[in-house]
């Protein structure tokens, strides 16, 4: 049973980003599109809601760059500014899925969120800094969501996807007393973490004093520790590559990675063979049943074929 301060701090989080959408904050699983104060639909979506996951502890927490766009650049049925689904309809979601599955988990027991919830100016890709340095509702920036979104999760593992991610996820610890800016990779990298590696928070890099009271308040946990992998976005890793290519081999080190972080963090033991998701909660919902889960169905199977 979900308590009411874990979900408090969701639906916080939810009416401060969609103030500006009255629709949305009747509905929090978004069932339609986000409307301006006038009826119009939004031009940009915001893609937080029930539809990212459950809306209580999850002991991994998941941040990609953005929701996906599933090549339709917000013009087509698929990708999270149709669907309000991250990681939805295309091979970066399908991959993600697979990575899910690899450790025993699904949607519905993890939460899946993005540096920035919504499509980039440019239709897809990463968002630049000033699109997460931009107001979000009543939020200040992006960066101040995924602060809260990781309080509210209480993660024990949190999954930095490509790196967008994890210097989001880093800056995000740090806003209160060192501003937006998130850190370099280069910097990141000096400072000893590493990619397909569990990393501590660096000293260097320590989130802000605010930050780790409100985590122990919630929570009376420290700081959940970093897991950098690989965006799994088709530039990265494709099941219709070959087995010896870098798309597949990116593939097999990010699911070795997630699943040796899960044994040596939470305790978990793969699942042999992986399962196949459910057919309640997220997976329910018309857009997933209709649009995203045929596609993830077949990108799957291809994966399966492939051995992963």
């Amino acid at each position: 049973m979900v308590s009411e301060p874990e979900e408090a701090r969701f639906r916080s989080i939810f009416r401060q980003i969609h103030a500006e959408h009255p629709n949305c904050l009747r509905d929090e699983w978004l069932t339609t599109s986000c409307e301006q104060r006038d009826g119009t639909p939004s031009p940009r979506p915001v893609v937080w809601s029930r539809r990212n996951g459950p809306w209580q502890q999850s002991d991994l927490l998941f941040i990609g760059a953005a929701p996906g766009n599933a090549g339709g650049k917000g013009s087509g049925e698929l990708g999270a500014h149709a669907t309000r689904i991250p990681f939805g309809g295309d091979i970066a979601g399908a991959n993600l899925d697979v990575l899910l599955s690899s450790i025993g988990l699904d949607r519905n027991r993890a939460f899946i969120t993005a540096s920035f919830n919504q499509l980039p100016a440019t239709g897809g890709g990463e968002p630049t800094y000033a699109e997460l340095a931009a107001p979000v509702g009543d939020y200040p920036s992006s960066i101040h969501i995924v602060r809260d979104t990781i309080i509210a999760v209480g993660p024990r593992l949190l999954v930095a996807l490509g790196n967008v991610a994890l210097r989001v996820t880093i800056a995000a610890a740090r806003v209160e007393e060192h501003g937006l800016r998130p850190p370099s990779i280069a910097q990141i990298q000096r400072l000893g973490l590493h990619r397909n590696q569990v990393n501590e928070w660096p000293a260097a890099l320590a989130p802000d004093i605010k930050f780790i009271e409100r985590v122990r308040a919630a929570w009376h946990t420290p700081l959940p520790p970093i897991l950098w992998l690989t965006h799994p976005s088709a530039q990265n890793m494709s099941p219709y590559a070959r087995r010896e290519t870098l798309f597949h081999l990116r593939m097999i080190e990010a699911r070795n990675a997630l699943r040796q972080a899960v044994h040596s963090t939470l305790g978990w033991s793969a699942p042999d063979p992986r399962p196949d998701p459910p057919n309640h909660g997220i997976y329910a919902l018309p857009e997933w049943r209709a649009l995203v889960g045929p596609r993830h169905d077949d990108l799957n199977r291809r994966w399966r074929e492939q051995g992963v």
